[in-house]
């Protein structure tokens, strides 16, 4: 079975996956208490058929500056022509070039027979645009921010998605599966 790539963001309503300036803060905020199990699909379920990880620059430095590193030993490419801090905690991340089929071909020939996770907006709406995204996990917070960094910004082709039940997580948030249809 060939490698998947899939998508699992979170946003507010208004389709933000980072405020201005990149803040991200407000994705803490409806966090479940502990103890409360989460609804749908957690990211520790979802990173365990990933194989590797295909991020922007921006995106990568976010578990950099909160030394917050979720992909154990998997492997991270990175999309820059800038040079890259190392990974912490052991992490394997180097950086790449190139226009989008081949960054998601060297992401899949890293990730093996397991998934790819696609991450950072520009990349997804690349990704998205050629046609070579098959599942997107978004959860969306209940919150509209009115400014920031809007995930659909961009798009510049039609993407047609069969939409699983969504799924109401603690906090208020409802995360949507969907995967992309291909005519």
């Amino acid at each position: 079975m060939s490698s998947r790539v899939r998508v699992y963001l979170g946003c507010s309503l208004d389709g933000c996956i980072a405020g201005p300036d990149h803040d991200i803060s407000f994705l803490h905020e409806f966090a479940p208490e502990p103890g409360e199990e989460p609804a749908g699909l957690s990211f520790t379920d979802f990173i365990e058929d990933v194989g590797a990880l295909l991020m922007g620059r921006r995106t990568y430095q976010v578990p950099l500056d909160y030394d917050a590193w979720h992909y154990g030993d998997r492997p991270v490419l990175v999309a820059t022509h800038r040079e890259l801090p190392p990974a912490p905690q052991g992490g394997t991340a180097w950086a790449v070039q190139g226009p989008i089929e081949d960054l998601i071909a060297q992401a899949k020939d890293a990730a093996g027979d397991k998934d790819v996770y696609l991450d950072g907006g520009d990349l997804v709406r690349q990704g998205l645009d050629a046609g070579l995204v098959d599942e997107l996990c978004l959860t969306f917070l209940p919150v509209v921010l009115g400014r920031g960094i809007r995930l659909w910004d961009g798009l510049t082709a039609r993407t047609d998605l069969v939409f699983d039940a969504p799924t109401r997580h603690p906090g208020g948030m409802v995360q949507i599966r969907a995967r992309v249809w291909k005519r």
